[in-house]
């Protein structure tokens, strides 16, 4: 269950547990599609929670994965694809703002993707290593196995 502060400003929050559920989900998948990556998840304010980097994964995985995490957070869950037509569509924009990150870059790449759980965003998921497609499939079935959609839920 995603913690939560008292005040009237405070941000949803994915828990350590909510985490590592999700890396343990994220990393069979990896193993099912023979492919060794890096995952990292972090919180609704951007920080590390938790992050797995499977043995034969790539040079500077991880911090890949925590940039594109990070992105995911800092403009509000946009998913890495978004954000990555953002750059193409302004890349001066991204090119002057990608190391304002603290503690990480802003990767606008595929491969991160937004947890949503009870209409709040809670934290992201960055992944790096592998084709973008198969990223974002294992992302999304791993954060569906903690009960997190990528998509912010809408009143109808």
């Amino acid at each position: 269950m995603s913690t939560e502060s008292s005040n009237a400003n405070s941000l949803a929050l994915i828990s350590y547990k909510q985490a590592s559920q999700a890396l343990d989900a994220a990393v069979r998948l990896a193993e099912e599609h023979g492919t060794a990556l890096s995952f990292v998840i972090v919180d609704s304010a951007g920080h590390l929670v938790a992050a797995a980097r499977m043995d034969g994964a790539p040079f500077i995985t991880m911090e890949v994965a925590r940039g594109k995490a990070f992105a995911c957070v800092a403009t509000g869950g946009q998913s890495g694809r978004a954000l990555r037509q953002r750059y193409v569509d302004h890349p001066m924009v991204w090119g002057n703002i990608s190391s304002l990150g603290y503690g990480a870059p802003l990767l606008p790449a595929i491969g991160s993707l937004p947890v949503w759980m009870n209409g709040k965003l809670i934290g992201a998921m960055g992944t790096s290593g592998g084709a973008a497609e198969i990223e974002e499939e294992m992302l999304t079935k791993a954060i569906a196995s903690i009960g997190g959609s990528v998509v912010a839920a809408t009143a109808i």
